[in-house]
């Protein structure tokens, strides 16, 4: 019963995981094909902005947190002397290490598929992504635009 739940588990993750992945270039697609460019909007770019410092803080801080809890429990397992659950606490150390590293990278990924499916960009969403991604690098402008351009 327990294996059953453990496949069934990784079914629903793996379906969820697809069908995100499957809608991007839909998302993309349609962020390309407007003609709203609400991220011309100073508002807009502040918004995302903060949330990119968000991210860069919670990208840091949340893989350190896991690091250094998987290090106590080593610790306490080495202190406490036994050598069966040393093997345990290795291996929950190794897995949360990962887990920090995936945490860490995973923003980094985003960007790059974001970057590489929104090739011709007419709607100028690429603002909105490099002010969520890359915060050093957001220009905000100074009013709202007035007109857009009509394709």
């Amino acid at each position: 019963m327990n294996s059953f739940k453990k496949s069934n588990k990784w079914r629903i993750i793996i379906s969820v995981f697809l069908m995100l992945f499957m809608s991007l270039p839909l998302i993309t697609y349609a962020a390309t094909d407007s003609n709203l460019y609400f991220c011309e909007y100073p508002g807009v770019r502040r918004t995302f902005m903060i949330l990119g410092l968000l991210i860069n803080i919670v990208k840091i801080v949340i893989p350190l947190i896991i690091i250094i809890t998987g290090i106590i429990t080593l610790s306490k397992t080495i202190i406490s002397g036994k050598v069966d659950d040393l093997k345990a606490s290795i291996n929950v150390l190794i897995k949360k290490a990962v887990a920090g590293v995936i945490i860490f990278l995973l923003p980094s990924a985003i960007n790059y598929l974001f970057n590489t499916l929104i090739v011709n960009d007419t709607s100028k969403f690429t603002q909105c992504t490099t002010c969520l991604f890359d915060a050093d690098h957001c220009k905000i402008p100074e009013k709202d635009p007035t007109t857009y351009e009509e394709d």
